[in-house]
Protein backbone atom coordinates (compact mmCIF):
# COMPACT_ATOMS: atom_id res chain seq x y z
CA UNK A 1 0.00 0.00 0.00
CA UNK A 2 1.09 3.43 -0.89
CA UNK A 3 0.70 6.55 1.61
CA UNK A 4 -1.95 7.53 0.00
CA UNK A 5 -4.08 4.42 -0.16
CA UNK A 6 -2.97 4.24 3.54
CA UNK A 7 -4.54 8.10 4.39
CA UNK A 8 -7.42 6.81 1.93
CA UNK A 9 -7.96 3.83 4.57
CA UNK A 10 -7.68 6.02 7.32
CA UNK A 11 -10.09 8.77 6.48
CA UNK A 12 -12.80 5.91 5.43
CA UNK A 13 -11.79 4.44 8.94
CA UNK A 14 -12.49 7.94 10.60
CA UNK A 15 -15.75 8.68 8.72
CA UNK A 16 -17.60 5.04 9.90
CA UNK A 17 -16.62 5.90 13.38
CA UNK A 18 -18.01 9.15 13.32
CA UNK A 19 -20.95 7.14 11.93
CA UNK A 20 -20.99 4.74 14.25
CA UNK A 21 -20.39 7.31 17.39
CA UNK A 22 -23.44 9.36 15.71
CA UNK A 23 -25.78 6.16 15.76
CA UNK A 24 -24.48 5.59 19.51
CA UNK A 25 -25.53 9.09 20.82
CA UNK A 26 -28.66 8.42 19.14
CA UNK A 27 -29.39 4.98 20.57
CA UNK A 28 -28.43 7.14 23.99
CA UNK A 29 -30.53 9.79 23.45
CA UNK A 30 -33.87 7.03 22.01
CA UNK A 31 -33.19 5.07 25.23
CA UNK A 32 -33.71 8.22 27.78
CA UNK A 33 -37.03 9.00 25.79
CA UNK A 34 -38.46 5.72 25.97
CA UNK A 35 -37.36 5.32 29.43
CA UNK A 36 -39.44 8.67 29.94
CA UNK A 37 -42.18 7.07 28.71
CA UNK A 38 -42.78 4.02 30.14
CA UNK A 39 -45.00 5.13 32.97
CA UNK A 40 -47.47 2.65 32.22
CA UNK A 41 -50.55 4.80 30.32
CA UNK A 42 -47.99 5.32 27.46
CA UNK A 43 -47.20 1.25 27.82
CA UNK A 44 -50.81 0.85 27.59
CA UNK A 45 -51.43 3.39 24.71
CA UNK A 46 -48.56 1.73 22.89
CA UNK A 47 -49.84 -1.71 23.23
CA UNK A 48 -53.37 -0.57 21.99
CA UNK A 49 -51.71 1.01 18.83
CA UNK A 50 -49.14 -2.04 18.47
CA UNK A 51 -52.66 -4.45 18.43
CA UNK A 52 -54.60 -2.00 16.48
CA UNK A 53 -51.43 -2.52 13.37
CA UNK A 54 -51.02 -5.88 14.17
CA UNK A 55 -55.07 -6.46 13.32
CA UNK A 56 -54.49 -4.56 10.27
CA UNK A 57 -51.52 -6.81 9.31
CA UNK A 58 -53.61 -9.75 9.97
CA UNK A 59 -56.11 -8.27 7.45
CA UNK A 60 -53.66 -8.09 4.58
CA UNK A 61 -52.04 -11.52 5.39
CA UNK A 62 -54.42 -14.23 3.97
CA UNK A 63 -53.59 -17.29 4.50
CA UNK A 64 -52.34 -18.96 1.27
CA UNK A 65 -51.68 -15.72 -0.75
CA UNK A 66 -48.82 -14.15 -1.87
CA UNK A 67 -48.26 -10.49 0.66
CA UNK A 68 -45.95 -8.02 -0.77
CA UNK A 69 -44.16 -6.64 1.74
CA UNK A 70 -43.94 -2.62 0.18
CA UNK A 71 -47.21 -2.07 -0.97
CA UNK A 72 -49.20 -3.44 1.99
CA UNK A 73 -46.73 -1.65 4.86
CA UNK A 74 -47.52 1.65 2.26
CA UNK A 75 -51.04 1.04 2.62
CA UNK A 76 -50.55 0.40 6.49
CA UNK A 77 -48.67 3.56 6.82
CA UNK A 78 -45.32 2.15 8.27
CA UNK A 79 -42.11 0.91 6.43
CA UNK A 80 -41.43 -2.07 5.21
CA UNK A 81 -38.64 -2.70 7.89
CA UNK A 82 -41.81 -2.22 10.56
CA UNK A 83 -43.83 -4.45 8.38
CA UNK A 84 -41.25 -7.60 8.44
CA UNK A 85 -40.52 -7.18 12.28
CA UNK A 86 -44.81 -7.18 12.95
CA UNK A 87 -44.71 -10.12 11.26
CA UNK A 88 -41.99 -12.27 12.98
CA UNK A 89 -43.98 -10.82 16.24
CA UNK A 90 -47.20 -12.69 14.89
CA UNK A 91 -45.58 -15.69 13.82
CA UNK A 92 -43.76 -15.79 16.86
CA UNK A 93 -46.52 -15.82 18.58
CA UNK A 94 -48.41 -18.29 16.59
CA UNK A 95 -50.80 -15.74 15.13
CA UNK A 96 -49.79 -16.21 11.26
CA UNK A 97 -46.73 -18.84 9.62
CA UNK A 98 -44.85 -16.91 6.99
CA UNK A 99 -44.19 -19.81 4.86
CA UNK A 100 -42.58 -17.86 1.74
CA UNK A 101 -40.02 -15.12 0.96
CA UNK A 102 -39.17 -13.59 -2.49
CA UNK A 103 -36.21 -12.03 -2.04
CA UNK A 104 -35.54 -8.84 -4.12
CA UNK A 105 -33.08 -6.20 -4.94
CA UNK A 106 -31.80 -3.85 -1.98
CA UNK A 107 -31.78 0.03 -1.59
CA UNK A 108 -28.31 -0.32 -0.97
CA UNK A 109 -28.95 2.25 2.57
CA UNK A 110 -29.28 0.60 6.22
CA UNK A 111 -32.82 1.69 6.09
CA UNK A 112 -32.17 1.31 10.30
CA UNK A 113 -29.66 4.37 10.15
CA UNK A 114 -31.42 7.71 9.74
CA UNK A 115 -30.55 9.16 6.65
CA UNK A 116 -29.09 12.15 8.92
CA UNK A 117 -26.69 10.34 10.38
CA UNK A 118 -25.35 9.34 6.31
CA UNK A 119 -24.53 12.99 5.27
CA UNK A 120 -20.89 13.36 4.61
CA UNK A 121 -21.34 17.06 6.33
CA UNK A 122 -22.53 17.90 9.39
CA UNK A 123 -22.74 21.10 10.69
Amino acid sequence: MNEQDIFEEMKRLLDSEGLVTARLVESVTRTSQFSAASVPEIQMLFQQWLSLICREVKRFAVEGSDLSISETAQKIGISPSSLLSLLLLLQRSGDVSVESVRIGKGTGKNEDICSCLLEKDHH
